[in-house]
């Protein structure tokens, strides 16, 4: 049985204050070993998520934007892949729309609902308002899908997503902002797709799991058979009802670890058992 996990990185696999996830390295090295795929599933950028991966020591496929773009290392484990468009060292499977089309639509709503989005930011304000160093806040303004951005007039969003819906967008809500990306996208969708890729080129069953803790990453933990919920610091945990959902116990990286750990523990009795 081929066990594939998805995770959110903001809050989930990353600790939402200072970003680190060292209190995972523990599963992570055990997932290395096991051969198991690690789909990193988030809103960060493309370039955010190739230095992650050089991080921890892994090269699998991702999703960013929110199912914006899913990216799979070129060649990876000979799967074809349907619908994909070569990428530089990826084949790339398109689902949001064009950068351009969502910042049009925001230079003619913007001061309306007083929206400021990454690509009204400066590098530099978006370190002070992620605690991101420099560099890496200028890595998450590089977007190709999506825009993630600060609403001034909460009691607005009703009418922007209105307006948003009329050119084929929509907004979701992450942990630190909104997002506005395309109106057919959405994690859950990109999940869909790698799943199906996975069960076509394998032939394995499959036992998948996600794990996050805001709003966007709903769509994804209704796809996967095991469904994870990291608590929000200050927060608690979001507010879902999911058949067989598992609530981890800590926030960030330190919960992320143990749930991992726990669910992997379990499966390898499974196997045992089985076998």
């Amino acid at each position: 049985m081929q066990v594939i996990i998805f995770t959110d990185l903001d809050g989930s696999l990353l600790n939402h204050e200072d970003y680190s996830f060292a209190a995972a390295r523990p599963s992570i090295e055990r997932i290395k070993r096991a051969g198991i795929p690690l789909i990193i599933t988030t809103s960060k950028s493309r370039l955010e998520v190739e230095l992650l991966q050089r991080d921890m020591g892994i090269r699998e496929p991702f999703i960013v934007e929110n199912g914006g773009g899913i990216f799979f290392p070129y060649g990876y484990r000979d799967f074809m892949i349907e619908n994909g468009e070569w990428d530089g060292d990826y084949t790339l499977i398109r689902i949001g729309t064009t950068y351009s089309t969502i910042r049009n639509f925001l230079k003619k709503v913007g001061a309306r609902f007083e929206i400021r989005g990454f690509g009204d930011l400066t590098a530099e304000e978006i370190s002070e308002l992620t605690s991101l160093a420099p560099d890496r806040a200028e890595m998450a303004k590089a977007r190709e899908f999506t825009e993630p951005f600060l609403l001034k007039r909460p009691d607005g969003i009703g009418c922007l997503s209105a307006l948003a819906a009329e050119k084929e967008l929509k907004v979701t809500r992450g942990g630190r902002f909104h997002h506005l990306i395309g109106r057919e996208q959405d994690k859950g969708v990109a999940v869909r797709m790698v799943i199906d890729i996975f069960k076509i080129n394998s032939g394995e069953e499959l036992t998948t799991i996600g794990i996050g803790d805001s709003e966007n990453d709903l769509p994804m933990l209704e796809q996967v058979d095991i469904p994870v919920l990291i608590p929000r610091p200050g927060k608690g945990y979001l507010d879902i009802q999911l058949p067989g959902v598992i609530r981890a116990k800590e926030p960030g990286a330190r919960g992320w670890n143990d749930v991992i750990q726990m669910l992997l523990n379990e499966q390898s009795e499974i196997t045992t058992k089985e076998s």
